[in-house]
């Protein structure tokens, strides 16, 4: 239609005497009601295709159809000059093409209506539609390769990220999400062992990108029962007060300096009355009365008594456990002992019996072997300066290498303390639980 044509029809014309004012007078509307049903203005989305619907201009029925297209441009406007290759129809919705691999990149929708006499009207534009398929970036998490409680700090990022998911269990179980952080205190499941976290990170269109890591959770449990017990521990950390002491014959020791000794003690807090210790003479840890004890320091190696409260949390088994954070010792390593009596700890690798197997609890139930003797098979690296073994479970139990018949102790294992005595004519002494083993 020519220039003049068209603007004829913007003036009125006679017919058989009748005024009649064309819709064209007045211009083709703006298209109604324009929407997506697919997708939010301004809001990221996964959804690869938008779609989007409208209705006919207000107060207007002579609609030849409709120009529309998606691009990134946010304000496109039609005309008779750039609609050739436009996409042109008279329905009242469409679907954009596939858009994939975009990482939060924003469309625009433009329509226009055309009216019968080829008038293209007013372009509405509708947008942005942010569409965002790609998962956040470089995620990663780390956390300390060793723990010695429940309790650990991860660091995490992602970039793009808006949440995170944490889970012990698997990726998206167990748990819920959380505003995006770089670090969280986080809390493992109970049990010694390999510990896996599964960790998602999730941007605000949905994409979700996920990642894992893997602490060991390090300790020894050592059961208590009511009253006295005699016990040691066998992990490479020190736990001291005020000066760091030196322990001969553990390499590789992890020495850590707390306020109290009742710190190392956390898991039986309230429910023992007195800690006793011997190195050189008798040391005392009272948790009423803290700075009364002279106990500066507890380690592997070295035994002690516990005295467990009647009051105590105990299990149905009638056991409270006291759990030690750290590493198994190396089977590398000596307990020096000096002439006299010495209060000492087990760190050998397993339990050692004559006769019947045991039938006690014993620290973190490791494997079981049979001896003839335990003077030949467990203490030979002392027998020559040995001159009696003593030990408590439920009772009095003791070594004697010059009245083997009248001892009673059938086993030494994890968790337990033995008072030793040595010749008071031996000199560098040492003792290796594991030194029988090989």
């Amino acid at each position: 239609m020519n220039i003049i044509s068209k603007l004829i029809k913007f003036f009125f014309i006679a017919v058989s005497g009748v005024l009649i004012i064309s819709q064209n007078v007045f211009g083709i509307g703006s298209v109604e009601q324009l929407r997506s049903t697919t997708h939010e203005i301004n809001s990221p989305s996964n959804i690869t295709q938008i779609r989007v619907t409208w209705q006919i201009p207000n107060g207007y029925t002579q609609v030849n159809g409709y120009y529309y297209s998606f691009d990134q441009n946010s304000t496109h406007t039609f005309t008779e000059m750039n609609t050739d290759g436009i996409s042109f129809g008279n329905y009242y919705d469409t679907v954009s093409s596939q858009y994939i691999d975009l990482d939060d990149e924003a469309y625009y929708f433009h329509i226009a209506a055309e009216d019968t006499s080829s008038t293209i009207g007013p372009t509405s534009n509708l947008g942005p539609f942010r569409i965002d398929t790609v998962a956040p970036k470089n995620a990663l998490v780390s956390a300390p390769s060793v723990i010695y409680n429940n309790d650990l700090l991860l660091t995490m990022g992602a970039t793009g990220a808006a949440n995170i998911y944490i889970s012990n269990i698997a990726y998206g179980s167990a748990g819920l999400w959380e505003p995006y952080s770089t670090s969280r205190q986080w809390t493992v499941t109970p049990g010694k062992g390999i510990k896996t976290i599964y960790v998602q990170f999730r941007d605000e269109a949905g994409n979700i990108a996920q990642i894992s890591t893997t602490t060991t959770l390090a300790y020894q449990r050592i059961p208590l029962h009511v009253g006295w017990n005699l016990i040691s521990y066998a992990t490479n950390r020190c736990f001291y007060v005020g000066t760091q002491p030196t322990i001969e014959g553990i390499d590789d020791l992890i020495y850590e300096q707390v306020t109290s000794i009742g710190k190392a003690l956390d898991t039986i807090a309230g429910h023992y009355s007195i800690v006793h210790g011997f190195d050189t003479d008798p040391k005392t840890y009272n948790p009423i009365l803290p700075m009364a004890s002279n106990m500066t320091y507890i380690a592997p190696g070295q035994g002690y008594w516990i005295k467990i409260n009647e009051t105590a949390n105990f299990d149905t088994s009638g056991y409270i456990y006291l759990d030690i954070g750290g590493e198994s010792l190396d089977s590398n390593h000596y307990i020096p002992l000096n002439p006299g009596w010495n209060l000492v700890g087990y760190t050998g690798e397993n339990i050692r019996y004559t006769g019947s197997m045991p039938n006690i609890l014993f620290a973190d139930n490791p494997e079981y072997t049979s001896v003839t003797s335990l003077l030949s098979e467990a203490l030979c690296s002392i027998s020559d300066d040995l001159l009696i073994v003593q030990g408590f479970d439920t009772e009095p139990r003791s070594i004697n290498p010059e009245n083997p018949i009248a001892s009673n102790m059938t086993y030494v294992g994890p968790g337990f303390g033995y008072w030793i005595k040595i010749k008071n004519s031996a000199q560098n002494v040492h003792l290796d639980w594991n030194e029988c083993n090989d």
